[in-house]
């Protein structure tokens, strides 16, 4: 069987190559708070699109409303400030 990480690629890019980006970003404190915070950012902006179309139907969608709020609060609380 082959080795999934050298299958598995990401936007043109293969597992190994993001990989070692991070330990790249990880070298540096600054530089992994604003990566970090990048990715829960744009994540709560994803939520919040899909919290809007959720709110258009509120009754029957209710329970993933929650749980989308609450994820938004999770990420929130993740957040580093510089």
């Amino acid at each position: 069987m082959k080795d999934q990480r050298t299958l598995a690629p990401y936007q043109g890019k293969c597992v190994e190559e993001l990989e070692k980006k991070a330990e790249k970003l990880a070298a540096s404190t600054h530089d992994t708070i604003v990566a970090g915070n990048s990715v829960v950012l744009f994540t709560m902006l994803v939520l919040e699109d899909i919290l809007e179309e959720l709110a258009l139907n509120p009754i029957a969608n209710l329970n993933n409303i929650q749980a989308i709020a609450s994820s938004i609060a999770t990420l929130n609380s993740s957040l580093i400030t510089v």
